[in-house]
């Protein structure tokens, strides 16, 4: 019986032209900054996740700090002045030249990890009737592996419909229509779409499934519940006010990170806190040892759409969309653009599989009772909690669950 974990997530901007600019293309060194991987310590990995699912705050939300990032990183390829400061500020490293070596070492680390899958894609749509800085372009296709297609935006339609066969080709069709015609206008010149697809077992699975009760903040439900004793990384933080348990998958590079709150009403309290001290959650992974835990956890799926120039405003990245002085003037030959929407759309789901051939088969399952542990924590998530996808202490996604659907 294995348990399957998989999450989706779509990121995508559409920029627009604004007015023209004679500034012409600059090259810029790249400058290959020793042996680090991008470690994300920028505002988007600090802030993006609270924004992200605090402006849905009474709904289950997921997002993907990744693929929001990616975007962004393109976007500081051909942005100058004020812009690219902040572009810089939100991705997390001091200079534009430290672009192309952090994000191939990112995107390659990601790519190849032991016991999971993770497809990264992105991909560049412009306008027939504008034609990219080469530079930009170049690197665009180094670094993010992107792929340029030119297409007619005059009819919406079509591109809809391609931009969102695309999008469901990269997700094996769980993420249709991301884009309506009614986001594309005559003067759309650059769409970016980055998707991310996460598939993935834990280490152990979760044999014991049953019913049991959520108490979501309007009343009680139903739902399948997952359990199992043993090993955890573990601690309970009284700062947060929650108690933490990482749940390995296989091979152990990728975790999730539960953060349930103590109170049942406290999930609230828990993200307005992280909004004010980000940095009290990675004080508190840090005391994370580990402990024999009864360990209750729901199987659940959500899908959220979010509004990702709201969220990127939040986290200080704002001169993209201003029509007057984008900063973005090094992407688009002989004008500059400016950014008229990005959204973000995500999807997960936990799956037990073998749970029904194995009753009708007539085979049950051990109760836990019947397993003895010693100074065992007992961490049920039968109330609303948040959660995170780790990649060496990295947030790949975030999420809440509220009310389980």
């Amino acid at each position: 019986m294995n348990s399957v974990f998989k999450l989706l997530t779509i990121s995508i901007i559409i920029a627009e032209s604004t007015a023209k600019s004679e500034s012409e293309s600059r090259s810029h060194d790249c400058e290959l900054d020793g042996n680090k991987h991008l470690d994300l310590c920028g505002s988007l990995r600090k802030s993006f996740f609270v924004h992200g699912v605090h402006s849905k705050p009474y709904e289950s939300a997921v997002c993907s700090p990744i693929s929001a990032l990616m975007p962004l990183g393109k976007l500081t390829l051909g942005a100058d002045g004020g812009t690219l400061q902040e572009l810089l500020d939100a991705v997390g490293v001091s200079k534009k030249s430290m672009i192309s070596n952090q994000f191939k070492r990112l995107i390659l680390e990601l790519r190849y990890l032991p016991g999971v899958r993770l497809d990264i894609a992105s991909k560049l749509y412009v306008s027939s009737k504008s034609h990219l800085q080469r530079a930009f372009a170049d690197q665009a296709r180094d670094i993010f592996e992107s792929s340029i297609t030119k297409i007619d935006f005059q009819y919406p339609t079509y591109t809809a419909e391609e931009i969102n066969t695309w999008v469901s080709s990269q997700t094996n069709g769980r993420i249709q229509n991301i884009i309506s015609p009614d986001d594309i206008t005559p003067t759309t010149s650059l769409i970016l779409v980055n998707a991310v697809y996460f598939n993935a077992k834990w280490e152990t699975p979760f044999k014991n499934v049953k019913n049991g009760t959520f108490h979501t903040l309007s009343g009680k439900k139903t739902i399948p519940m997952m359990k199992r004793v043993g090993p955890y990384n573990y601690t309970k933080s009284e700062a947060l006010g929650a108690e933490l348990v990482k749940i390995p998958f296989k091979e152990g590079m990728v975790t999730f990170l539960l953060v349930l709150p103590i109170s049942n009403t406290g999930l609230l309290v828990l993200l307005n806190q992280l909004k004010l001290a980000p940095d009290i959650l990675e004080a508190a992974i840090s005391q994370m040892e580990e402990r024999n835990v009864d360990l209750t956890i729901p199987k659940f799926k959500i899908e959220t759409d979010l509004n990702l120039k709201e969220v990127y405003e939040k986290i200080g990245v704002k001169g993209i969309f201003n029509e007057q002085d984008s900063g973005l003037t090094n992407i688009i030959r002989g004008g500059t653009i400016s950014v008229s929407s990005a959204k973000h759309k995500a999807f997960i789901e936990v799956n037990e599989y073998g749970t029904e051939a194995a009753a009708s088969s007539g085979i049950g399952f051990t109760t836990l009772s019947q397993v003895t542990f010693s100074n065992v924590h007992h961490v049920k998530a039968d109330h609303p909690f948040l959660f995170f996808i780790l990649v060496r202490g990295q947030q790949l996604f975030a999420g809440t669950l509220v009310n389980p659907k």
